[in-house]
């Protein structure tokens, strides 16, 4: 029976090598030479559809003769109308052995897959003959099922998949089993593993093309034949585009690997999951609140201030784990917000364009493409207001265990801060007792509290002799009635006696208070022991005191942080708008928490409508002016320096050019949150006069705010010294802003001081400043003068007041 059994079993492993050697024989063959993929034949399609169906299908067939079954494959048009007569030829009556060998001389290819695209009443059918053009044989032929639509054919688990697992299975090419359940079923129900093996395949069947196609070209580049050439730049071509596809794959299995590690650690805590764990994630505030109720049962009031913190320590814990599981499920909906809107991106872009969306080429119009563009984002806008939604959900659900964790911890904390007395009639505070100082007029006193076990304190005190006795005691070198030192000592034995024995004739008391850190650095707790009193215990009355002003710190650790940073959620709303989610942009700018982004958000807003009330809407008209020129402080805030001459912060900035004061404007502007007015480029500087930010004003524009609504021939007065600072009166210098008489509309320093930049028509190298400065005589300073200026020029009497259209 062995000898049989032995027999056997090597002839049937003959066999089946012999069939493994003849199935890797036509593989190689199909490797090794090329494949013509030929648009034979179209039935019953019309118009656009036509057009540009047949080259969907041809392309995705060669693709996947390449991917799925190692197959060199061309598309050569030049040759592509012989092939389709003389196939159609060899398919007829009169096909002969001459008709065949024409086909191979045709192209460098060896083989050539014919397909047939029919449109039938209801549908679409492909069919497809493997020829080898040397023979004319028809190695395999096959045709796929009707489908309903045409992007059907070409989509995945479609015609063309189905037509390549027939055509393997018919040539006898090996699939292997991932890519026949790819090409059946779709990779929608692939594992993660099975995803990960697949792009690992993947890449490396692109390795093995790319290798193939360097062989080619190696042999190429010895020829200058014009075909050579041509088939040269086509490899290369196709080349780059497999090491895009191998780059993606590599990429792919990156983002599957770190995807795999993500499942392997979740399966690790499933078991856990499904004893203790098992609504931890669907039902974090059940699982929270059960958590919370443990430490919400002990009585603040009944702790030592160290079993206090602890309680307090344990409530943020269970508030962070909520926070943290909140978190795990954004993060959980955010990868499958990725995912859903590659896949709807996919589905979008590789729908059918409708005949309505096609030109007279066949090719799809302007419109239908922005149309398909609008509908990606629109996609994309829709699954991110159902994640940020979603996300919202999981929060809120937690919210009411959330409050009312974060209020008791408030409370608590507060509650530290309250002046707190311990007594050494309770466990915490321990007395000792040492000898009777006579030197002193007391006993040592040795005292230590704890809480929880931990040191706090420690302190050695003398306790007075009339704090037990309520008598002073007698001054050794000057009492001179021996019966009143041995009174004193009978006193001071008794007392001995008791302290030794551990009556507590006196006790102590401690006050002191707990002040917690900052918020979110909270773990931080700064004892501070405030006084020590000594009370008789016969009389009640406090004999002794002591002003301690000591101070201890200890950092509970791990750190519960409460503070809310930028999670998954907060970032993607900075991502998307900015503007519309300024808390969570703050957030993410600057690495703040969400009450401290708050805060900054409101600072700028009031400091922003702090700056704006130096505006003066001018009545009439469509802007407002600042109501003095720039000073050096605001400029220096803005520009980063300072390059005026009369140093002082309240000072007009000067010696700047009408391009620092340009630029300024629109610094200024980004940094408030308008719009910036001007486009700098060079030397050149245009105007968007619907943009909302700070500019210079028109000449026409100064003058008439500089007026007042007055008839003045200075801004505000006929009397220069009023209102303005020149030669007769500057002392040579500039002077702070705002100091001189304003004008009717409230605006100051318009005649003198420094004169100011303003917007013109001029064009070239110069522009006008209007008002005079401190060293022009009073004409120069008159409302209606205005000179012209270098625009790169600057002066020591060159400043800037900063004006901004309204209603917009």
């Amino acid at each position: 029976m062995l000898s049989l059994n032995s027999c056997g079993t090597t002839e049937s492993v003959s066999i089946n090598n012999h069939k493994i050697e003849q199935k890797a024989k036509k593989e190689n063959k199909f490797q090794k030479n090329s494949v013509q993929v030929v648009n034979q034949e179209v039935v019953n399609l019309a118009g656009a559809e036509a057009a540009w169906l047949p080259g969907q299908i041809q392309d995705k067939l060669k693709s996947n003769l390449q991917e799925f079954l190692g197959m060199k494959t061309v598309v050569d048009s030049k040759s592509e109308a012989a092939l389709k007569k003389l196939q159609a030829e060899s398919e007829s009556d009169a096909r002969d052995e001459s008709t065949a060998i024409e086909l191979g001389k045709i192209t460098t290819a060896k083989f050539a897959l014919f397909t047939k695209l029919r449109k039938t009443g209801s549908g679409y059918v492909i069919s497809v003959d493997f020829t080898d053009l040397t023979t004319g044989e028809q190695m395999a032929s096959a045709t796929s099922k009707e489908y309903s639509k045409a992007e059907y054919l070409y989509g995945s688990t479609g015609a063309i998949d189905e037509l390549t697992l027939a055509l393997g299975e018919k040539l006898g090419i090996q699939i292997s089993d991932l890519n026949k359940n790819l090409l059946a079923s779709g990779s929608s129900n692939f594992s993660v593993d099975d995803q990960l093996a697949l792009a690992k395949q993947n890449e490396a069947q692109f390795q093995k093309m790319m290798n193939d196609y360097d062989a080619e070209l190696s042999k190429l580049m010895t020829s200058n034949d014009i075909n050579a050439i041509q088939n040269k730049n086509r490899i290369e071509a196709e080349k780059a585009l497999l090491l895009e596809k191998q780059n993606a794959e590599k990429k792919r299995q990156e983002e599957l690997k770190a995807q795999k590690a993500r499942a392997d650690a979740d399966a690790k805590l499933e078991a856990e999951r499904s004893i203790s764990l098992k609504t931890q994630r669907d039902q974090m505030a059940k699982d929270a609140a059960a958590k919370a109720a443990e430490v919400r049962k002990l009585k603040i009031e009944k702790q030592g201030v160290l079993g206090q913190i602890n309680i307090i320590e344990s409530k943020k814990k269970a508030l962070v784990e909520i926070r943290q599981n909140v978190e795990h499920r954004s993060q959980e909906l955010y990868d499958q917000l990725v995912q859903d809107r590659k896949n709807e991106e996919s589905r979008i872009r590789n729908k059918n364009y409708t005949t309505v969306e096609l030109n007279g080429y066949g090719w799809p119009t302007e419109q239908a493409r922005m149309r398909r563009e609008n509908q990606v984002k629109k996609s994309y806008e829709d699954l991110t207001n159902k994640f940020f939604a979603d996300c919202e959900a999981v929060k809120q659900s937690t919210m009411p265990q959330q409050q009312s964790l974060l209020q008791e911890i408030r409370a608590d904390q507060k509650a530290l801060g309250n002046i707190r007395t311990v007594s050494s009639m309770g466990d915490e505070l321990k007395v000792s007792f040492g000898t009777y100082e006579g030197s002193r007029n007391g006993w040592n006193a040795y005292l230590s509290l704890c809480s929880d076990g931990v040191l706090l304190y420690t302190d050695n005190f003398i306790v007075n002799y009339d704090a037990l006795s309520g008598k002073k005691a007698p001054d050794m070198e000057k009492e001179l009635d021996d019966a009143v030192i041995q009174e004193y000592a009978n006193n001071v034995d008794m007392y001995n006696s008791l302290l030794v024995c551990g009556n507590p004739i006196v006790y102590f008391e401690i006050d002191y208070t707990v002040t917690v850190g900052v918020d979110g650095k909270d773990n931080q707790y700064e004892f501070n022991f405030n006084k020590l009193r000594v009370i008789n215990t016969i009389s009640g009355k406090t004999t002794q005191t002591k002003n301690l002003n000591i101070k201890r710190q200890i950092t509970m650790k791990p750190m519960w942080d409460l503070r809310e940073f930028a999670g998954i959620v907060e970032k993607q709303k900075a991502k998307e708008d900015s503007k519309k989610y300024l808390t969570e942009s703050y957030m993410v700018e600057f690495g703040l928490c969400k009450v401290d982004a708050e805060s900054k958000l409101a600072a700028e807003k009031k400091a922003k409508n702090d700056f704006l009330a130096n505006f003066v809407k001018i009545p009439g008209k469509n802007y407002s002016v600042m109501k003095t020129e720039v000073t050096q402080k605001l400029y220096e805030s803005i520009m980063g320096k300072n390059p005026s001459v009369f140093k002082g912060e309240n000072n007009p900035v000067e010696n700047v050019s009408w391009y620092d004061a340009v630029e300024f404007c629109n610094l200024l502007s980004k940094k408030i949150g308008y719009e910036p007015v001007y486009t700098i480029n060079g030397s050149s500087v245009t105007w968007n006069e619907n943009a909302n930010g700070f500019r210079l004003s028109t000449v026409e524009e100064w003058q008439y705010a500089a007026r007042g609504g007055q008839n003045y021939r200075y801004s505000g007065s006929d009397n220069l010294d009023e209102v303005g600072w020149y030669e007769d009166n500057s002392g040579v210098k500039t002077h702070p802003v705002a100091q001189k008489k304003p004008n009717g509309y409230g605006l100051y320093d318009m005649s003198g001081n420094v004169c100011e930049w303003c917007w013109d028509s001029l064009g070239g190298n110069g522009h006008y400043t209007c008002g005079g400065s401190w060293y022009d005589y009073s004409g120069s300073c008159e409302v209606g003068n205005g000179r012209w200026n270098i625009a790169y020029g600057r002066g020591d009497g060159r400043g800037f007041r900063i004006v901004r259209s309204t209603g917009k």
